[in-house]
């Protein structure tokens, strides 16, 4: 789903006609939004009978496996039964019909010890876990893919959800 991408690059060319701060930004959110683009046409997520995977389309057109995780190691897919919490961010909008910008999701399945890593610090906290956060490995990534279709199998695979 090419709609964070187009949203990303119309914004952006929009934002340089602003004089000063304006091309700057908007420069910027172009070339994120051109990166949108790539890994649109690039980035498949897959779903099994077991798990929630992340693969790329090869030279040949063929999903390849799922490589290594760059932040945590390991491979990027991970069992429905190892999740703990999902999302949408903003919150709201795929129930509106509108594209949100990120996909979150925490799994248990990561080693305990990687889970403070990055944004995983504060999903993990004393204060978070006090509030009814789960313990977990949070991930996210951009919602390059229809929303509406990862919302479904999130919920018919049974991942669980706050």
């Amino acid at each position: 789903d090419y709609t964070l991408a187009a949203v990303f690059s119309a914004v952006g060319i929009a934002l340089c006609t602003l004089p000063y701060l304006g091309f700057g930004l908007g420069a910027l959110i172009t070339v994120l939004g051109i990166l949108f683009f790539v890994q649109a046409g690039r980035v498949r997520f897959v779903f099994d009978n077991e798990a929630f995977e992340l693969r790329t389309l090869g030279n040949t057109e063929e999903l390849e496996k799922p490589g290594e995780n760059i932040v945590v190691g390991g491979q990027n897919r991970w069992k429905y039964s190892s999740f703990v919490n999902w999302e949408f961010f903003p919150k709201g909008l795929v129930e509106k019909g509108l594209p949100p910008i990120l996909v979150y999701f925490k799994e248990t399945q990561t080693p305990d010890t990687e889970w403070s890593t990055g944004p995983g610090a504060a999903a993990n906290s004393a204060e978070a876990l006090e509030k009814g956060a789960v313990p977990g490995m949070v991930h996210f990534f951009p919602c390059i893919c229809d929303a509406q279709q990862i919302k479904a199998e999130f919920e018919r695979r049974g991942c669980k959800k706050l």
